[in-house]
């Protein structure tokens, strides 16, 4: 069974305000018990993988009094796709009484959101936490254009990388001057021919391990590990830059993958000129 992966945003809490910021807190000065809420994260969204069971969301309460504690709730609006299936929650948390204090303080209260089938969608879901009320009319949602309100959540874009196992065809040459359009293959007399297999190690599923095919020349050591990122169609690789042909290196500068099975990476082969390599499922 999988461990529970518990997501939790780096909070963000900085008091060194500047002038105008204390200016806007000191309007909430006359009576303690008003103030603000707002996330408390670095960022205004995330992408979750497909393992994600648990998202912590950080919810700053930015109050210095509250002796009966406050409700806040939150919608969950759908941006892309339907998140029903994939997502629970409640629709408020609550702070319980802080202790008065002198300059106010700055409670964290986490909204949490339980995920599952995140790995079964064949589409991209996203979808916005959205802070809606506090039950106290004098706390509000957000104090300026800078607060944080509304958190999108997305999921990663999904790939079928049981697809992807198999024997694979290498294409590679030259690009330009002085060898090119020749390859390895025409200076050293090889052939190459890559295995790949479903890495299962990697709980994402977004990965292969390469191995040269049994009678054929080495290309790549075995066992590289060649990940897929899935929002962008590009590849890397776990050795970088990527040793090939037990000749030289090759500093990838762009690559490329399509659902049917055709990986491309560009970049130079050492001191030897741009190169390029292509790699198509048999």
């Amino acid at each position: 069974m999988k461990n529970i992966l518990k997501l939790i945003p780096f909070v963000l809490l900085v008091f060194t305000l500047s002038s105008c910021e204390d200016d806007e807190e000191n309007r909430f000065t006359s009576d303690p018990t008003t103030g603000w809420v707002e996330f408390s994260t670095p960022t205004s969204g995330t992408t979750i993988s497909i393992i994600t069971e648990e998202l912590l969301l950080p919810v700053s309460v930015r109050v210095p009094q509250y002796p009966n504690g406050l409700t806040i709730s939150y919608d969950l609006v759908a941006v892309q796709g339907d998140f029903s299936g994939i997502v629970s929650t409640g629709t408020s948390i609550f702070a319980a009484p802080e202790p008065t204090s002198v300059n106010g303080n700055s409670r964290v209260v986490p909204i949490t959101l339980n995920f599952s089938g995140v790995g079964d969608l064949d589409e991209i879901v996203v979808f916005d936490v959205v802070l809606t009320a506090v039950d106290n009319n004098g706390v509000q949602i957000g104090l300026d254009d800078g607060s944080i309100t509304s958190y999108r959540i997305s999921t990663p874009c999904p790939i079928d990388i049981n697809s992807f196992e198999g024997t694979y065809d290498v294409v590679e040459m030259f690009t330009g001057p002085p060898n090119g359009p020749n390859g390895l293959t025409f200076f050293f007399g090889e052939s190459y021919q890559l295995d790949m297999f479903v890495n299962t190690d990697d709980v994402t599923e977004t990965s292969v391990i390469v191995n040269n095919s049994p009678g054929f020349d080495t290309y790549m050591a075995n066992g590289t590990i060649m990940n897929f990122d899935t929002c962008n169609f590009n590849v890397s690789f776990s050795e970088s830059p990527l040793e090939l042909a037990l000749f030289s290196t090759m500093t990838i500068e762009s690559t490329s993958y399509t659902n049917d099975g055709v990986i491309t990476a560009v970049g130079p082969l050492g001191n030897f000129g741009e190169y390029m390599f292509t790699f198509t499922k048999q």
